[in-house]
C-alpha cells in the first residue's frame, strides 16, 4: 500500500511538529506513569487515549481503570473503547482531563484524532505504522486549541522473534516544559504473564507484572520509591495465566445454515462462522469436547458434508463429539453420524429411505391450458427443459440421475458404516427392510448410543461444565502488523445479470475482492442460467488469476454456468456430493396455442422486420407476463441451433484449455451431463475434494502460508 513507505516518517513528524510552552494539558510523561511501557509496545496503550490510532487494533469492547499511589498525590483513569472509537479520562496530579477519539487504518498503518477537554480543549493527532510482526513506531501531536501549546512524542519497539517473548522499546517526547525519554523491555512468560523493566529519563527505574485471567488483566508496577500504579482490564481474551477446566461447547444449529446471513432478522448460521467456531474449538486444550443440538437444522448436503468433516477433524484430535438429534432423514443422518456420540429424542425418528429424485412434467397441462413448448435439446443429458414437452423422464436424464444417487449412497453407506461400526451389507438391509427407525428400534439397530433430550446432555459430557457458543470469545490477535488477506467471493443462485448472483454487481465485487487481498476464493452455488452473466464472471475471475491465485469451492450446485465460471480458478475444490458438470446449452421457447381465445384475449401489431414479431403476444391480466403468438419458423429454428452449437463448442473449448483435457475427451464426459463431485475428481472436470475450509487452506498455500497461519477474511459481497 502506498502509506506504507512514509508511515514511520509520518509518525515523526506528528511526534515534532511544535513545542512552544508549558504543556497546560497531562503531559506525556504522566500519561505514561498508568502503562507498564512506551505505549507503541503495547497491544492497546490505554486504549487510544494516548495514542488514538491504536484504536484500530481494539477488537471489541474494552475497559479499563488505572490509579497510582505516589508519596504526595493520587490520581486515577478509566478507558473504554470499540473499534475505532474510544473514550478515557484521567485524574492527574494537577487537572482532570477527558479524551474521545477515533482512528482510521488497518493493523499495518493507522492515524487517529481525539479531542481533549478539561482544563483546556485540545487536540491529538497520533499515528502507528507496524508493517510486519516485529517492528512498531508510533507518534502523536498534542495541541491545545486556543494557542500554541503543544507536545510530540515518538516511540520505537521491537519484537525480535516476532511474537510476544521478548519486546524492546524506547520513547521520547517533548515540549517546551520538559523532555522526557524511557527504554526497556517487556518479557513474556507464556500464556497470561509478562515483567517489564523499564529505566527513565529520571534515571529511575520501574518494574512490572501483567498477569492474565481471560478476559481480564491486572497489573501492577513499581518506579523506584516514588509510587506504585495498579490497572485492571476487563474486554477480549488475552492470555490466561491459569488453565481453564476441561469443558464442552455447547452449539445450537437449529435453523438453517447459509453461505451468508443477513446483519438483521435472520436466524440462519453462515458456514463460515461455524467452521471458524469449531476451528477455534479444535485449537482450544480446554475444550473437551462439542456438544451440538441439531434439533431444526437445515442445510443441504453439500454443506451438511463440510460439517461432518470438520466434526470429524475434531474427533481426530481427541475432542468428544456429542450431537443431539430428532427427526432427520438420510442426508441429515448421514452428517451426524460423525458423532463419537450420537442421542436421539426419545419422540423422534430416523428416515433411511435412500435417496430419490424425479420431477413434475407439465406437457398436458400445457396443451390444456393452450400453451405450446419448443425446445432446442441438442444434448442427451441436457435436460432443462425437458419438463415442460414430455410425460416422462428422458433416457438420458434416468441415466444421469441414477448415476448421481449411486454417488451419494455410496458415500453415505461408506461413512455411516465406518462411523457406527456396522458392515457395509447390514446398511443395506436396514435401508432396505426397515427405512424408518422409531427410537428404540434406531437403538438397537446400533445407529444411535442414547434415547434422551437436549436438557438432559449433562448427563452426556461426564459432568464437565458447558459454555455456550455466543459466551465463547475469539481470542484477541495480539500479532503486530496487516495480516495476509483472503477474499471470500460468493457466486449464488442462478446466473442472472441483475437477479440470482448478480453478474453486474458481481464483477465488480471479484475486482475489488483481488484488489483488496492477497488472494481470493470464489465460492459458487449456482444451478446455471443465462450465458452472458455467466461468461462475465468467467473473465472477471481470470482477469483476478493474472494478478492473485484464485481458488474455486464449490458448494451444493455447481452446474452449467456455474461450472463455467469455475473453469478459471487455479484449484477446483468440490464436495463429494455436489453436483457439477453440465457441460452443455439448451433453449425452450414458449408460446400461445389457444390460452388467449379461452382468456377472452387479442393482440394487434405492425411491424418492422421480418422476425419483429417473434417475442410479440399477449400480457397475460396481473401477472405482467407476455407470451409469444408464435413459435420459430424452420429459418429461425435453424439459426438458433446454429447459436447453440457455436455456443456449446466455446463452453467445451473453454473446458478443454482451463483443464488441460483434450476436446475430443471433454466430449465424452459433456453432452450436458451431470456429475457428483466425486466423479468430477475422477474425470478431471475438479482438481480435489474439500469445502471451503480446504479451499482457504489451498489459497494460503499459493501465498506462502503454511495451512495453520491465521490470515484475515474478506467477505463480498
Amino acid at each position: 500500500m502506498p502509506h506504507r513507505p512514509f508511515g514511520a516518517a509520518l509518525c515523526c513528524l506528528l511526534a515534532f511538529g511544535a513545542a512552544k510552552a508549558q504543556s497546560p494539558f497531562i503531559s506525556y510523561a504522566e500519561r505514561g506513569e498508568f502503562a507498564l511501557a512506551a505505549f507503541g509496545g503495547l497491544d492497546l496503550g490505554l486504549y487510544g487515549y494516548a495514542n488514538p490510532a491504536l484504536l484500530s487494533y481494539v477488537e471489541g469492547l474494552e475497559q479499563g481503570v488505572a490509579w497510582s499511589d505516589s508519596n504526595s498525590t493520587q490520581s486515577w483513569g478509566l478507558f473504554s473503547a470499540l473499534p475505532r472509537l474510544g473514550f478515557g479520562m484521567i485524574n492527574g496530579r494537577r487537572d482532570r482531563e477527558y479524551r474521545a477519539g477515533l482512528s482510521s487504518g488497518d493493523r499495518d498503518f493507522s492515524l487517529g484524532v481525539s479531542m481533549g477537554w478539561g482544563s483546556v480543549r485540545h487536540v491529538v493527532l497520533g499515528g502507528i505504522w507496524r508493517p510486519g510482526p516485529r517492528l512498531s513506531v508510533g507518534g502523536t501531536f498534542t495541541s491545545t486549541v486556543a494557542d500554541a501549546n503543544s507536545e510530540g512524542a515518538v516511540d520505537l519497539a521491537l519484537r525480535p522473534w516476532g511474537d510476544e517473548r521478548l519486546t524492546l522499546y524506547a520513547d521520547y517526547a517533548r515540549s517546551d516544559e520538559a523532555k522526557f525519554w524511557s527504554t526497556g523491555a517487556i518479557v513474556g512468560l507464556g500464556q497470561g504473564l509478562a515483567l517489564t523493566g523499564r529505566f527513565l529519563s529520571d534515571r529511575a527505574l520501574s518494574v512490572g507484572l501483567r498477569l492474565g485471567l481471560g478476559v481480564a488483566d491486572l497489573q501492577a508496577q513499581a518506579r523506584g520509591r516514588t509510587f506504585q500504579t495498579y490497572a485492571a482490564r476487563f474486554g477480549a481474551q488475552r492470555g490466561n495465566l491459569f488453565r481453564p477446566r476441561a469443558r464442552y461447547l455447547s452449539v445450537e444449529l437449529s435453523g438453517p445454515v447459509q453461505h451468508r446471513r443477513y446483519a438483521f432478522f435472520d436466524d440462519s448460521q453462515s458456514l463460515l462462522s461455524l467452521i471458524a467456531l469449531l476451528e477455534r474449538a479444535r485449537r482450544d486444550p480446554a475444550i473437551k469436547g462439542l456438544a451440538i443440538n441439531a434439533s431444526g437444522l437445515r442445510i443441504s448436503p453439500a454443506l451438511g458434508w463440510e460439517l461432518r468433516e470438520k466434526l470429524r477433524q475434531i474427533r481426530a484430535g481427541g475432542q468428544r463429539v456429542v450431537v443431539y438429534i430428532d427427526r432427520v432423514g438420510m442426508h441429515g443422518y448421514h452428517w451426524a453420524s460423525v458423532a463419537d456420540h450420537l442421542v436421539l429424542d426419545p419422540a423422534g425418528a430416523i428416515g433411511l429411505q435412500g435417496y430419490v429424485a424425479g420431477h413434475t412434467y407439465f406437457k398436458d397441462a400445457l396443451d390444456k391450458l393452450g400453451i405450446g413448448f419448443d425446445e432446442w435439446r441438442l444434448f442427451p443429458y441436457k435436460s432443462a427443459t425437458e419438463v415442460y414437452v414430455r410425460r416422462d423422464m428422458s433416457e438420458g436424464e434416468r441415466e444421469q440421475l441414477t448415476t448421481l444417487l449411486d454417488d451419494w449412497y455410496a458415500l453415505a453407506r461408506s461413512d455411516i458404516s465406518a462411523a457406527r461400526s456396522l458392515a457395509p451389507e447390514h446398511f443395506d438391509r436396514l435401508v432396505e427392510d426397515t427405512a424408518l427407525f422409531l427410537p428404540q428400534e434406531a437403538l438397537d439397530a446400533g445407529l444411535v448410543d442414547r434415547l434422551g433430550r437436549w436438557s438432559e446432555i449433562d448427563r452426556t459430557v461426564e459432568n464437565h461444565a458447558v459454555v455456550a457458543a455466543h459466551s465463547y470469545m475469539r481470542p484477541a490477535d495480539r500479532r503486530w502488523g496487516q495480516r495476509k488477506r483472503i477474499a471470500i467471493v460468493y457466486a449464488l443462485g442462478v446466473c442472472a445479470m441483475d437477479t440470482g448472483m448478480g453478474a453486474r454487481r458481481l464483477v465488480g465485487e471479484i475486482a475489488s475482492a483481488c484488489a483488496a487481498a492477497d488472494a481470493v476464493v470464489l465460492r459458487v452455488d449456482s444451478p446455471g442460467g443465462d450465458v452472458l452473466p455467466s461468461a462475465l464472471v468467467a473473465d472477471a475471475v481470470l482477469q483476478c488469476r493474472e494478478h492473485k491465485p484464485v481458488i474455486v469451492s464449490q458448494g451444493y450446485l455447481a452446474a452449467s454456468g456455474g461450472y463455467m465460471i469455475s473453469l478459471p480458478g487455479d484449484a477446483i475444490v468440490t464436495a463429494p456430493n455436489t453436483i457439477t458438470g453440465s457441460i452443455g446449452v439448451i433453449a425452450g421457447w414458449a408460446y400461445n396455442t389457444g390460452l388467449k381465445e379461452k382468456l377472452g384475449l387479442s393482440t394487434s401489431r405492425v411491424q418492422v422486420g421480418r422476425h419483429a414479431d417473434l417475442p410479440f403476444g399477449m400480457t397475460l391480466p396481473l401477472l405482467g407476463l407476455r407470451l409469444p403468438d408464435r413459435t420459430f419458423t424452420e429459418d429461425e429454428s435453424a439459426r438458433m441451433e446454429h447459436t447453440i452449437r457455436s455456443l456449446y463448442e466455446d463452453f467445451v473449448a473453454k473446458v478443454a484449455s482451463s483443464r488441460h483435457i483434450a476436446p475430443d475427451s471433454v466430449e465424452v464426459v459433456a453432452q450436458g451431463r451431470v456429475w457428483s463431485g466425486q466423479r468430477a475428481v475422477e474425470l478431471g472436470l475438479a482438481d480435489r475434494i474439500g469445502g471451503l475450509e480446504v479451499a482457504i487452506a489451498l489459497a494460503k498455500e499459493k501465498i506462502g502460508l503454511s495451512m495453520d497461519e491465521t490470515v484475515e477474511l474478506l467477505e463480498r459481497p
